[in-house]
């Protein structure tokens, strides 16, 4: 496990040898979960939204990244150990028959009070950055906002359909940005500095990793903004310092460097659900307040 103060690992990887068969069912288990999760994102979310077909020719580079992406997943457990990286011990540990080294209530636990940081984060950022924004460079020529097409459905559809939706986005996005990118840009990091020290990575080099791979959370999810608010590259690469994905995504990272994988995906399918549920509260609210 990982000290997220100090990047220090819990035991040394040359006392740990490397078992290949692990390796390949673990790094398996991930590709399939990571596809499976992209893949049935878009589906679900058509449930709850209206799609149009250009917007989901615009999804079809982001599944082919996705693939990209689950083709350096055995590589990303390859070198965690050797860079000082949590990966995924929950994971590990069942694949190898170990014991787990930590309680899965403290891990819940944990999880849940990073999600919180997450929301607070986000909407913060939200409020701050972005309303503003909106306001002050209205997408359509006006000045207030459109009504999302999510909230004229039932409060029923929108909080199972919404929690479906942060499940399968959680589990794809914490396996592509915080498992790969973190292992990824860490590497690259640790090239760059010449840093040879075998099962840590300096404060320095998390840190980078941390907020280069939030930022690269923040662009996918801006994205699809680009055309209607941002018509620029040097506006589209500021917009995604200021999105809320792009502070989560710092918050989603040191939880993966304290607890892993498995607290990062839950943290943010936490999150995502409560959101989707206090949407589906809101609408509740305004049909019984219009009934």
């Amino acid at each position: 496990m990982i000290d997220a103060t100090s990047g220090a690992s819990a035991a040394p990887p040359e006392s740990v040898e490397f078992n290949r068969a692990a390796w390949r069912r673990e790094s398996a288990l991930l590709i399939v979960l990571m596809l499976t999760g992209a893949v049935l994102e878009y589906p679900l979310a058509l449930a709850i939204k209206s799609i149009d077909r250009s917007e989901v020719v615009r999804a079809l580079p982001f599944l082919g990244i996705t693939i990209v992406l689950a083709s350096l997943v055995p590589f990303a457990l390859r070198i965690n150990q050797r860079l000082g990286l949590p990966g995924a011990p929950l994971i590990a540990a069942k694949i190898a028959g170990e014991k787990l080294h930590f309680r899965i209530g403290s891990l819940i636990r944990v999880s849940v009070g990073y999600a919180l940081l997450a929301a607070l984060v986000g909407g913060v950022t939200l409020v701050v950055v972005i309303l503003p924004l909106i306001i002050t460079h209205p997408i359509s020529g006006g000045t207030s906002l459109p009504v999302p097409p999510m909230m004229k459905l039932a409060p029923s559809r929108i909080a199972i359909m919404g929690a479906l939706v942060a499940i399968a986005a959680a589990v794809s996005e914490e396996i592509q940005f915080r498992l790969v990118l973190f292992a990824v840009f860490t590497w690259i990091a640790r090239l760059i500095t010449r840093d040879s020290t075998v099962g840590q990575s300096s404060r320095g080099v998390l840190w980078f990793a941390t907020i280069l791979q939030a930022y690269v959370f923040g662009m996918v999810h801006l994205l699809p903004l680009a055309g209607a608010m941002f018509h620029s590259t040097p506006r589209l690469m500021l917009g995604a310092v200021l999105m809320p994905q792009t502070w989560e995504g710092i918050v989603f990272g040191r939880l993966y460097l304290k607890r892993g994988l498995e607290a990062a995906m839950l943290a943010h399918a936490t999150m995502d659900v409560s959101l989707f549920a206090l949407a589906a509260i809101g609408v509740l609210r305004a049909h019984l307040g219009t009934g």
